[in-house]
């Protein structure tokens, strides 16, 4: 995957949940791995998926990550865009953005009328909460309730403190939620019952948390990426031997410099929506300014078919039925805001590079 494009043809994070469904229940509505991917997974009776936020494949080669890339067997791809609301709804559901619904960071949302974050389920502009259910947003039934329909659990652990956010209540439906304070308190969830079938799923951001705020350079992110390793191998060795332990994330990190960070004049923006974020920005508008921001930042023009193929093709849901008029993915180095979104962060993420496009794909 020298020079990655977003595909969901077998070796994409949605694909990966596809995959295990098929184990569990024999069918996914969407294909698993391709066979050479799947093949380097043990068939078992139980499954342990650990989503490590923000850890890119290529983010291996850290000498921090020594203790998971040992486990590391393949790279695989993120969903488009690459960001944690677009890849945890491809875990919830085994679909691709465009069927599953959220397509960014922020989306636009015609039926409302107004930019909503993704994340905490707000207008983007004023923060106040907005007339929509995230519980009900992903179709149904998702992955737990198709696992559940077919007699297997779906056990997810998460910090206490996102077991009740709008993003947990729409990801997470139809799965039994735990809360923990420390990863190393997690054990194997308790048997319901004689013939249980269970997919664990544990999520961590301490990766995450560390590349937006610090870098990849600094030595919380050289902790945060000894931690997660730490609890791999917690993981690896508490569950019982009948569980295989899958690792995964949903997109990788890239360092911006403070010259990288470039903002929109507002005479450049007026009149148009923006949405998405700094990697990759989507507007609805007219296709003449459009040009005219790509030239000025040098970003790649993406248009609305591009971003249909991107997005995984096929039938939309019904909060995507109207797609953006193009995207501008911004230069390798670099982040593109409009002048009243100053971004304080180092790491980013939501573009195309192999830095945020690959994920790794780790066994045990």
């Amino acid at each position: 995957m020298d020079d990655p494009r977003p595909s969901y043809d077998g070796a994409n994070l949605a694909n990966l949940a596809a995959e295990l469904e098929i184990r569990l229940t024999g069918r996914s509505p969407t294909r698993g791995l391709r066979p050479e991917l799947a093949e380097l997974i043990p068939h078992t009776r139980n499954y342990v998926l650990l989503i490590m936020d923000g850890l890119g494949d290529l983010q291996l080669s850290h000498p921090a990550a020594a203790t998971l890339r040992r486990h590391r067997r393949a790279a695989l791809c993120a969903p488009f865009p690459t960001t944690t609301s677009v890849g945890l709804s491809a875990v919830a559901t085994a679909m691709a953005p465009m069927q599953h619904g959220v397509i960014g960071y922020t989306q636009w949302m015609p039926t409302i009328g107004t930019v909503v974050d993704m994340l905490e389920w707000v207008d983007f502009a004023t923060g106040q909460p907005v007339d929509l259910d995230p519980a009900g947003f992903h179709p149904t039934p998702n992955l737990p309730e198709r696992l559940s329909a077919a007699g297997v659990r779906t056990v997810l652990y998460q910090p206490t403190e996102l077991l009740d956010t709008p993003l947990s209540n729409m990801v997470c439906r139809g799965a039994e939620r735990h809360g923990y304070t420390s990863p190393f308190d997690i054990r194997p969830p308790a048997p319901s019952g004689d013939g249980d079938r269970t997919l664990t799923v544990v999520y961590t951001a301490p990766v995450d948390t560390a590349a937006h705020a610090y870098g990849q350079r600094s030595q919380a992110y050289s902790a945060a990426l000894s931690e997660t390793g730490q609890v791999w191998e917690h993981l690896r060795r508490t569950f019982p031997s009948d569980t295989t332990l899958i690792g995964s994330a949903d997109h990788g990190h890239c360092d911006i410099p403070p010259e990288g960070k470039i903002y929109l004049d507002e005479d450049l923006t007026e009149g148009m929506t923006w949405w998405g974020d700094g990697r990759v920005s989507f507007f609805s508008g007219s296709l003449e300014p459009i040009h005219r921001i790509a030239r000025r930042t040098n970003a790649q023009f993406v248009n609305a078919d591009q971003l249909h193929h991107w997005l995984g093709g096929g039938p939309p849901h019904p909060a995507v039925t109207e797609l953006p008029t193009a995207a501008l993915l911004a230069p390798p180095g670099t982040v593109i805001f409009p002048q009243h979104l100053p971004s304080p962060y180092i790491g980013h993420h939501g573009g195309i590079t192999p830095q945020e496009l690959l994920i790794p794909l780790l066994v045990a």
